[in-house]
């Protein structure tokens, strides 16, 4: 039986201040399947990125670890959790790209690119509109209890200024977003407040063009 609820992709996506849509707990896939992934969220092999650019660059810091890259290259799954395993296998299969599609009205994905997220304590994304050979991103987060103060919130922009936020998605277990990359889809994460605040998790999806 899949994993990814098919439904999902009956929703309409939101048409300000740019193309996108969240998910609720629950919708993507179910609770329980949810809560293992979370139990069994890899915790190695990643690497730390500290990015501070200049002159309109993405700026963000955060831990990183690749799973597929859009040249059809994958990681070693044999190393991951078995429903880990599944759950990338079932992301590239093809499915997957053909239901965002459909729902988002756009050609189908030729490549992905698929990795993991963890936000320590301090870690952000700032302002920025995602790389041009995008067409879409898919976050998905596996975060139990998280709440709205502790940070580490997507936030849908109206434009570059950080301040200008639009929309906020609390990044609690099993809730996802998706994106339309354009010119005007600004978007940025929060800064994850300090400890007692647990890292915050996700797993990203890219539609490469």
């Amino acid at each position: 039986m899949p994993l990814i609820d098919a439904r999902w992709t009956r929703r309409s996506p939101n048409t300000e201040p740019f193309r996108w849509l969240a998910t609720e707990p629950g919708e993507l896939f179910p609770l329980d399947v949810a809560e293992r992934l979370a139990d069994d969220f890899p915790k190695d092999g990643y690497a730390r990125i500290d990015a501070s650019a200049g002159g309109g660059g993405k700026s963000y810091r955060n831990y990183s670890k690749v799973l597929a890259g859009p040249d059809g290259a994958t990681a070693d799954l044999a190393g991951l959790p078995e429903l880990w395993r599944r759950l990338v296998e079932e992301i590239t299969g093809g499915d997957y790209r053909r239901d965002v599609a459909r729902l988002l009205d756009q050609p189908v994905a030729p490549a992905l690119e698929v990795r993991l997220a963890r936000h320590a304590n301090g870690d952000w994304l700032g302002p920025h509109t995602d790389r041009d050979d995008k067409l879409f991103s898919h976050i998905v987060y596996f975060n139990p209890g998280w709440r709205r103060e502790w940070g580490g919130c997507l936030e849908i922009l109206r434009g570059s200024d950080p301040g200008s936020v639009a929309a906020t998605v609390v990044p609690v277990l099993g809730a996802s977003a998706l994106l339309v990359r354009s010119d005007s889809s600004w978007h940025q994460v929060s800064t994850v407040a300090a400890d007692p605040v647990p890292e915050r998790t996700s797993l990203l999806i890219h539609g490469i063009a």
